[in-house]
């Protein structure tokens, strides 16, 4: 079988032993860079929402990889941080927002999970969402995701009021998602 079939497998069998928080990516918080250059990121969402700085493929074992924000108990996350970023998009009742510091001028790796509720309650179909982008310094970026209703999400820079370039990312290895 292909990878992302056996991920998939496996992350299904450890969902239904209720293991699945043991699982590092999701109970590891995203560490904020603590020097160098750096960008301000704000996330609102509403499923979880993890990084891999510094990264070009995702590898949860990376130093710094981890949650963000998630609306869900139970999970590592950095609900509710600021960092004082000009308003813009408001949040939804229901989602969770977090502004953290990220490494500038490397790859930042995004990487949204809804949970399995995009496709509504007749199929069981997963939101995931993998990109990376290169941050600038000192800039302002907006992440906003909500897969639950739209599978979808923007990554905006604040202070140009544009659309981010951004690529499609990849596991490393099929055990980096563990």
């Amino acid at each position: 079988m292909k990878a992302p079939v056996m991920l998939g497998l496996l992350a299904a069998a450890l969902a239904g032993c209720g293991n699945i928080a043991a699982v590092k990516s999701f109970n590891t918080p995203y560490g904020s860079p603590s020097g160098g250059d750096t960008a301000r990121l704000r996330v609102i969402a509403d499923g979880m929402v993890r990084a891999v700085p510094e990264k070009d493929c995702v590898d949860w074992y990376s130093p710094g990889a981890g949650v963000i924000a998630v609306p869900t108990k139970g999970f590592a996350d950095r609900n509710g941080e600021t960092l004082g970023m000009p308003a813009s998009a408001s949040a939804r009742a229901g989602d969770a927002v977090s502004e953290v510091l990220v490494p500038a001028g490397k790859p930042f790796i995004l990487h949204f999970l809804d949970g399995g509720r995009s496709a509504g309650y007749d199929t069981v179909q997963n939101c995931l969402g993998m990109f990376s982008f290169v941050p600038q310094k000192g800039a302002d970026y907006e992440l906003v995701v909500h897969g639950y209703s739209a599978c979808g999400g923007t990554l905006k820079r604040l202070d140009k009021a544009e659309d981010v370039a951004r690529r499609k990312a990849d596991y490393c290895s099929a055990m980096a998602n563990f």
